[in-house]
């Protein structure tokens, strides 16, 4: 499918105020005594990104520990931490709840390994995929209540379980949630929420993934015993949850990601170590690219396919025979969930392409009574990496549909279903990602309603795939420093995407290497610069024969710099062959 690159506009349209205050940006970071130097290229990418000003540009470049928000700050939070050193000083029983992705599954990981660092018992429950309710359910509190547990923290899940809170009091069991997702109108009557995005909340960052926010709560238990550094401690987990869940790279995210690579980089935990050797992550180079399609993927595998509290076995262990059996299970389990995400992957395809791809639909809404229920949000991510439309895909489990909801820029999903929830038993989730259950016979109304709302939101031309573009170089802009400065963009994610580059002109100057990978390796320079670039570009079988020795031709890419080596690359995302 053909790609559009949209370049991205340094100055809004507001009568020429941006361009002053652009101005007034680069005079600030030029006269700063030497304090930074910046070429004026780098200060607009930085500007584009909400780094405006000399603090920001700080904190940006700086996003250390110290730079933390006070947990106290967060609706709830005081009342939860209470709760939560009272359960200390009087060695209380208590339940961790994760949902089964990686969040609540390392959520409730790092939430446990506290409680027991603090001498508590501590029992982890994370729901079967296959056979029990997402998220907090009455199944669970049943669980608790035959375990005597009076105390039950909720990650990552909870704010919309109105109804197993109600019963929860009944049972005399007290709920902490500690949730990211969108409250509804009438919250849970539970002991203390957690969620930034609560009405009332003041917390100055909303973007925190379900491991953060129970991680504000950490910090703050921490602060008041005087264990900060056991707090930090935890932070590897954070950086791994907040990476995975694709929240916003910005802000305090940013710092909690950065300082959790440092400890996974520097001096891993046993049990995360396991796994990334397993995996074969080199040079103790995690970054969030890694975790998204190597190490998160194995978290998760487990309770696709089975029990997730396998997951929660490895990540709490003490054990390292034990935690090498583990991440052989979660490496297995992987490439299991491959060859099921596979089969269903392409039968989506096709079931679109011969029913529905006519319609011109723009969202697409599938539904198989056989598919495998821990893959169809892998599979509706797929849809819309292929069609660039939103994509429901749902299967049947018992007497209903359960499924997931995965969208584009431009079209809010969770808002979607929202207007929709009369046909819907349940739905959660936010803009970019939802699950939801419906009864089966319901499906087509959905579809034809949900359609309804994404012709009115969005325009044919959005439904076309996009490469958003920083700004468009000449090679004479960069050079060392350049790229240099480029590496400490990381680390990358939503809010903070790794810079995207348009060169034009540029000619391939020596033999073009074709991989079994499907990668096309060459080298590239143009008339205006004697530099030469290294470049690789993958999944590019479409140009096969078409890169050559010698071809001109505009190209669309990344820069990255190995700093082991000094190798630095230009990675094509796409190419126009002159």
């Amino acid at each position: 499918m053909e790609k559009i690159w949209k370049l991205k506009q340094l100055y809004p349209e507001d009568g020429g105020k941006g361009y002053a205050q652009f101005d007034a940006f680069i005079n600030e970071v030029r006269n700063l005594n030497g304090k930074i130097k910046i070429p004026e290229s780098v200060a607009k990418l930085l500007y584009m990104r909400g780094v405006t000003d000399y603090s920001k540009v700080f904190k940006f470049f700086k996003p250390t520990i110290d730079k933390l928000y006070d947990p106290l700050l967060m609706k709830g939070c005081d009342i939860a931490t209470k709760r939560i050193i009272q359960c200390i000083e009087s060695k209380e029983k208590v339940m961790v709840l994760g949902d089964y992705d990686v969040d609540g599954i390392i959520g409730a990981s790092m939430f446990s390994l506290f409680l027991k660092h603090n001498g508590i018992d501590v029992s982890v429950f994370i729901p079967n995929r296959i056979n029990q309710e997402y998220g907090l359910s009455n199944y669970a509190i049943d669980e608790a209540h035959s375990k005597g547990i009076k105390l039950l923290v909720a990650i990552d899940c909870g704010i919309t379980a109105t109804n197993t809170v109600e019963y929860a009091n009944e049972k005399g069991i007290q709920i902490i949630v500690c949730d990211h997702h969108q409250p509804p109108d009438q919250l849970p009557e539970a002991f203390a929420i957690m969620d930034p995005i609560q009405q009332g909340c003041e917390y100055p960052f909303k973007h925190l993934c379900g491991t953060g926010v129970a991680y504000k709560l950490i910090q703050s238990v921490c602060t008041i015993r005087n264990d900060l550094k056991f707090a930090y401690s935890l932070l590897d987990f954070v950086a791994i949850a907040t990476s995975s869940d694709i929240v916003p790279i910005i802000d305090e995210n940013r710092i909690l990601v950065n300082e959790g690579f440092n400890i996974i980089n520097n001096n891993p935990r046993l049990s995360i170590k396991a796994l990334i050797e397993k995996i074969g992550i080199k040079e103790s180079k995690v970054n969030t690219t890694n975790i998204v399609f190597s190490l998160a993927p194995r978290i998760n595998a487990v309770g696709r396919l089975g029990e997730a509290s396998r997951a929660v076995d490895l990540l709490t262990s003490e054990d390292e025979s034990m935690m090498t059996e583990l991440a052989t299970i979660l490496d297995d389990e992987n490439a299991n969930r491959r060859e099921i995400d596979k089969i269903i992957t392409e039968n989506a395809f096709e079931l679109y392409e011969d029913e529905f791809k006519e319609a011109n639909d723009y969202c697409i809404v599938l539904h198989n009574n056989d598919w495998h229920p821990g893959v169809i949000s892998i599979v509706a991510a797929r849809l819309v990496e292929k069609y660039n439309r939103p994509a429901i895909v749902l299967t049947t489990i018992k007497d209903s549909a359960k499924g997931s909801a995965r969208s584009i820029n431009g079209f809010n999903v969770y808002e979607a279903l929202k207007k929709c929830e009369h046909l819907l038993i349940q739905y959660g989730g936010h803009c970019h990602a939802a699950g939801l259950e419906i009864e089966v016979k319901n499906i087509d109304e959905l579809r034809r309603q949900v359609n309804e709302i994404a012709m009115d939101e969005l325009v044919k031309e959005e439904l076309l795939p996009e490469i958003e573009v920083d700004m468009e170089l000449s090679f004479e802009e960069i050079d060392h420093t350049f790229t240099k400065i480029l590496s400490f963009f990381e680390p990358f994610g939503p809010g903070n995407p790794q810079p995207i580059f348009i060169t034009r002109n540029v000619k391939i100057v020596d033999d073009v290497k074709y991989t079994k990978t499907d990668a096309h390796v060459f080298k590239i320079s143009n008339d205006k610069s004697d530099k030469v670039w290294n470049a690789i570009y993958y999944n590019s079988k479409k140009f096969e024969g078409k890169i050559v020795k010698d071809a001109v031709c505009d190209i669309c890419y990344s820069i990255e710099k190995n700093f082991k080596n000094g190798y630095t690359k230009f990675v094509i995302k796409d190419i126009i062959i002159h």
